[in-house]
């Protein structure tokens, strides 16, 4: 199974074994590029308006050892103060700016390289993965990450410059004094290692279900009208309560560890507290100790408590700062998966040029299986299109019909054999090129939002709006798309969930004659239409068809009975092959298909 295939099915368990890694701390920090350089100034900012808080409190002290000043030089002695106040606001508000810009473009580009993957990996990988699992990944998880990059750095900035200011300082008193700090400090980090060990595994798993519970939201929304049908609310509130009681529980018991973690920090404050204040005391009590070279003065003490005072504060910001750090190592495990995940279907380094089609197909010896753990689509299959050919492929569900037509489109590679276009290995064309000769029309067309003319100049925004109405009067289809509310200019929802199935189809296959393609794969195209529907596309196939090779994959008989050629898919391998008549006359697999249908419009 390939790399796409696994990630959706590897994550529970990463989300359990995965540690914190220099790795993706390092990856992280080149996905700033170039802006890695001003997120290093605002670090060395924000490492100034630390340093500025600190000496507000050594100015303080200062004004303490000089005693009350006079009511003349009161202004003049609060002068630094108001010096360093201005120091800090001004650099915490540059700080500020620098880092939120740098940090929202390099998730802008980190986002944009997201996206540009998902429209690389193969047909396999969406098959595999639900769309709210990608979109949790491409929002939340980038969320997660641009949180980090701009607190992060900025927590740590204070944390270095308060810890070393107030040890210098305290040091710089009598180094005696360091003494409470060398035990309340060890205190605070071992309370942090055991905090982190479990803290790790339960904000990994909450990623891992926050994406369950985001998948299973959009796939509820967008079956909404099949759950309705069905009268399936109740189950399917049922099941996503499931989901959302599991991650319910993974927050409350993060919210459970918050609450016997941060109260143990808040006890070791006051701890500190208590233990500074009464070790000043003593030495007070006692200034000929041999570990003061001077008697500590009342300023001496006001300092001291101060420095200890904030010395454990910085401190705890090392445990939010780990905390940011297991969310974000979770997340971005996530979103460098899919951004460095090799698509299973590649360009070939020396791509042959495809400049004009001629539409022919050839199978050779192929077979296929989409994992190597399942049986296979097609055996040792072989098949030959001429050009301009039309070829209807009918049989049973699951007869690998649609196989053959993605293979053709090299949505999938083949395990053995090879499929040739123009006598190529279709693995030897740059797939851009491959695809923009294709027209590809499904049984239920998927629209995107917008207007229907922006729909039908998909594959060529450029095109007049003149040349789109005049091609779909060429098709026949120009009627049906007026028909609309507003024409040409009518707004479709995603999906196309606005219109109708049968004006789907009518836009869908107009985009495809406007793609101009040289081969043609309509995949039940009628499938499911109105009779008037179905003559306006019956009859806009059949221009659309002309002079292109066409591949119809088609349960409907007034679909198929037209073509050159029909094929009888079944076991893996071409069953009959001949014309309507012919296989009438055959009395073999396509009659029994016919016989057996409910009607005999239909085939299976």
């Amino acid at each position: 199974m390939s790399s796409e295939q696994t990630s959706e099915k590897r994550d529970p368990e990463e989300a359990q074994e995965r540690a914190l890694s220099m790795r993706l701390m390092l990856r992280m920090a080149a996905s700033l590029g170039g802006y890695k350089w001003l997120v290093f100034v605002g670090f060395i900012m924000v490492c100034i308006c630390a340093w500025s808080d600190m000496q507000v409190i050594h100015e303080a002290t200062r004004l303490i050892r000089r005693g009350v000043p006079t009511q003349g030089s009161i202004a003049l002695a609060l002068v630094p103060l108001a010096i360093m106040c201005v120091i800090n606001r001004v650099f915490g508000w540059l700080q500020w700016v620098i880092t939120i810009f740098a940090t929202n473009r390099a998730m802008a580009i980190v986002r944009k390289q997201f996206f540009a993957k998902l429209h690389t990996l193969s047909k396999s990988f969406f098959d595999q993965h639900k769309t709210g699992w990608l979109v949790a990944r491409s929002t939340g998880d980038l969320a997660i990450l641009q949180e980090f990059m701009t607190f992060a750095l900025m927590m740590l900035g204070v944390f270095v410059t308060i810890t070393i200011s107030a040890l210098y300082r305290i040091a710089g008193i009598a180094p005696i004094l360091l003494a409470p700090a060398a035990i309340m400090m060890p205190l605070v980090l071992i309370a942090t290692a055991k905090y982190k060990n479990h803290m790790t595994r339960i904000q990994r798993s909450a990623r891992e279900q926050n994406s369950r519970l985001v998948a299973n939201m959009a796939e509820a929304v967008r079956g909404i009208r099949v759950v309705q049908a069905f009268s399936r609310q109740e189950r399917n509130l049922e099941d996503f309560n499931a989901i959302n009681l599991m991650n319910h529980d993974t927050e409350i018991r993060s919210a459970k560890l918050d609450a016997v973690f941060l109260p143990s920090l808040d006890f070791i404050s006051v701890l500190n507290i208590t233990m500074v204040v009464a070790f000043a005391a003593w030495l007070i009590k006692h200034p000929n100790v041999t570990w003061l070279a001077t008697p500590l003065t009342t300023a001496d003490v006001v300092a001291y408590v101060l420095y200890m005072n904030v010395i454990l504060w910085p401190t705890r910001m090392i445990v939010e700062i780990y905390s940011m750090a297991i969310r974000a190592m979770a997340a971005a495990e996530r979103v460098f998966e899919i951004i460095d995940m090799p698509p299973t279907v590649v360009d070939p380094e020396n791509p042959l040029p495809l400049k004009a089609m001629q539409g022919s197909i050839r199978f050779s010896d192929v077979s296929f299986r989409y994992e190597t753990s399942s049986a296979w689509i097609l055996r040792n299959f072989n098949l030959h299109i001429t050009p301009g050919e039309t070829v209807a492929l009918v049989g049973k569900t699951g007869a690998g019909k649609t196989t053959i037509a993605s293979l053709i489109s090299r949505f999938y590679d083949v395990q053995e054999g090879a499929v040739h276009i123009d006598g190529h290995d279709v693995r030897a064309y740059r797939q851009s090129e491959l695809h923009a000769t294709m027209g590809i029309v499904l049984q239920q067309g998927f629209l995107f939002s917008g207007s229907v003319m922006d729909n039908l100049r998909f594959r060529q925004p450029d095109l007049s709006r003149d040349a789109v109405i005049t091609h779909a009067k060429q098709l026949g289809t120009h009627d049906a798309i007026m028909a609309l509310s507003a024409g040409y200019d009518t707004e479709v929802l995603e999906g196309g969930e606005s219109i109708s199935l049968g004006q789907r189809q009518v836009i869908s296959i107009t985009r495809a004659l406007l793609a101009a393609p040289s081969i043609l794969i309509l995949d039940e195209p009628t499938s499911s239409l109105d009779s008037h529907t179905e003559a306006v596309v019956q009859l806009a196939i059949g221009r659309l068809i002309q002079n292109r090779t066409t591949i119809i994959i088609a349960h409907r008989l007034s679909t198929v009975r037209h073509a050159d050629r029909i094929l009888v898919i079944g076991d893996g391998r071409i069953l009959e092959e001949g014309s309507h008549g012919e296989l009438l006359d055959q009395g073999g697999a396509y009659s029994e298909l016919i016989r057996t249908a409910d009607t005999h419009d239909y085939l299976a």
